[in-house]
């Protein structure tokens, strides 16, 4: 179905110059404040252009341009446009099912504002419209009638004025409208109805009642004593069907007390689960009707709010849907629980620095094609990384092995650095193999967020030196060197080694990392553990010269009864205590925060 598949934002507020892609269903996260409520804003204003206040300029000499890309405009959909005229007026202007337009304000009047289209004939590249015209006659009518105004549905700060009534302007107001379209296309008889009793109340109704008619005349009669020359006629004015629900409040019955109240009057949690009731009630409704000519765009600032964990994946859930039944759903959050494996690949992340403002950083889905040529790695990674939300809402992505570092690093983190990892905006996550970190910081670049990764020390000698791009080099002096002291160590403690000369895991319980431990412990091999640690670091990597995380905390179990250990007694101890048990720890999260 069509939809706009991309924005571009000039001069806006904060968005002095942002682009970013949209989906059917797109997620927009990231700190407070930092213009993600611009973006709605101004995705709702290119599809209708609204007069702007002076402070919605970033520089008051410049213009504000908001560019729509539409796709998926194909004929069958042209086919559907009621009004031949307008197709005539879309058609010239669609190529390859695309249609881009653009909104320019270069001020703050009505008269400031413009519609324009790309002058297809004029633009030599069709991806990267660079000339425009001014909207042709019938062509405002056949855009809006494929992307009618947006229904934007804001983070509120007065719910009571906004849920209270159906007032116009207002959230409920804009739903019911919605809502009651199939009701009054049910109901025409209605309509039918109120034109015989507005013949019979109102002055010019064909069918004028006698009593009013006799009210007219005598009342006139009785004028024309006081004031000669005017008459009088009693016009009652009839309101149209919609007006009906204007003038309706909407009530909330408790099944168990029988108590029916306004749900203004309900609690805050209440009055957001009602509001969000409605859209899901809006999702239904359009499930019986899939073949919509129209694609409205819904646009909701941060729609978890006051509701419980539940009810935010309910919601998920009902937008999601929604989004297949004739609305792009975008919207800002703040909820983890609002991301999906499903949706995660298509959020967009938004930051905002001093010298640029605000930026969307590339989603997931095009971060891995660009930064993966295999596609059987991609998918892995798209999956992986997809199912960890804790990604797209940090500033700086620490990539782990395995739970044991995902449950420990945080900890010690806190407990040596006085905070919890997330006050500083950092993220530690599991991608549960070493072998999916070279790939995944790849992907994390592509997208723009900072990472780095905390390894094993057999990353060094093992993933490190895999693929055509390797970390280190593959047949390294370090490497050989690495294997002799191997073998001079086997000799002594019977490990078992591999074909290819490292340590493996043995019949009698004996682990790969035992090995590796005994190889950190002893003076050559601690040299050359050092050293690719050195190394490594300036790929954004650190593995643990000792070994692995349980060198550190001085523990010889693994498993979930050793990490239980390690997390009481991490919790038991002061930041004194832990530098001086356990020194490795201060020198890596110091790392982290200079990466």
């Amino acid at each position: 179905m069509h939809r706009i598949s991309h924005i571009a934002i000039e001069n806006f507020r904060t968005c002095r110059n942002v682009s970013l892609p949209l989906d059917e269903f797109t997620p927009l996260v990231g700190q407070n404040n930092v213009g993600k409520s611009t973006i709605l804003d101004a995705v709702k204003w290119v599809v209708k252009p609204v007069t702007l206040a002076s402070t919605d300029f970033a520089d008051s000499k410049q213009p504000i341009v908001v560019v729509a890309c539409i796709t998926g405009i194909s004929a069958q959909l042209l086919d559907r446009i009621p009004d031949q005229r307008h197709r005539a007026a879309i058609e010239p202007f669609c190529r390859n099912e695309t249609l881009w337009v653009r909104a320019v304000a270069t001020g703050t009047g009505k008269n400031s504002i413009a519609q324009e289209v790309w002058d297809i004939d004029a633009c030599g590249d069709l991806s990267h419209p660079d000339k425009w015209r001014a909207y042709p006659t019938g062509l405002p009518q056949a855009v809006s009638v494929l992307l009618p105004e947006a229904l934007h549905i804001a983070a509120m700060d007065d719910l009571s004025e906004d849920l209270g009534k159906a007032k116009a302007g207002t959230t409920i107001k804009a739903l019911l409208d919605e809502i009651m379209v199939p009701v009054l296309a049910a109901h025409a008889d209605i309509r039918s109805a109120l034109d015989t009793i507005s013949h019979i109340l109102t002055a010019s109704g064909n069918n004028r009642s006698g009593h009013l008619a006799t009210f007219d005349t005598e009342a006139s009669r009785a004028l024309v004593s006081f004031f000669p020359g005017l008459s009088l006629d009693l016009d009652l004015q009839m309101i149209d069907v919609k007006e009906f629900f204007k003038a309706g409040d909407l009530h909330v019955t408790d099944q168990v007390t029988g108590d029916r109240r306004r749900f203004d009057q309900m609690g805050t949690g209440a009055q957001r689960a009602i509001q969000m009731a409605l859209i899901r009630y809006l999702a239904e409704t359009r499930a019986k009707n899939p073949e919509q000519t129209a694609r409205r765009l819904l646009l909701i600032d941060e729609p978890e709010l006051y509701l419980h964990p539940q009810g935010v994946r309910r919601l998920r859930e009902t937008l999601h849907s929604l989004s297949k039944f004739g609305f792009q759903v975008v919207f800002s959050t703040h909820s983890p629980l609002m991301l999906s494996r499903e949706n995660a690949a298509d959020t967009v992340v938004v930051t905002k620095s001093a010298s640029t403002g605000t930026s969307a950083l590339k989603p997931l889905r095009q971060a891995v094609q660009t930064a993966l040529s295999d596609a059987e790695a991609q998918s892995r990674t798209l999956f992986e990384l997809g199912n960890l939300a804790e990604v797209y809402f940090s500033e700086r992505v620490v990539l782990c092995e395995g739970k044991t570092d995902r449950r420990l690093l945080p900890l010690a983190y806190e407990r040596l650095m006085g905070c919890p990892p997330e006050l500083d905006r950092v993220t530690f996550v599991s991608v549960g193999s070493c072998s999916d970190i070279p790939k995944a910081l790849l992907v994390l670049d592509a997208m723009g967020i900072v990472s780095c990764a905390v390894a094993d020390l057999d990353f060094a000698f093992i993933e490190a030196r895999k693929g055509n791009a390797s970390l280190l080099e593959k047949d390294g002096e370090d490497l050989k060197e690495a294997k002799s002291i191997l073998q001079r160590l086997k000799q002594a403690h019977s490990f078992p080694l591999g074909g290819n000369g490292l340590p493996t895991k043995g019949n009698d319980g004996w682990q790969a990392a035992d090995t590796w431990a005994l190889f950190a412990a002893d003076s050559e091999g601690r040299r050359i553990a050092n050293s690719v640690h050195d190394l490594l670091k300036r790929k954004r990597i650190w593995v643990w010269p000792a070994g692995c995380i349980e060198q550190v905390t001085r523990t010889d179990d693994k498993g979930e009864d050793a990490i239980l250990k390690q997390e009481a007694m991490l919790q038991s101890m002061g930041p004194a205590d832990i530098d001086t048990n356990m020194p490795e720890f201060k020198p890596c999260f110091d790392w982290i925060r200079s990466v």
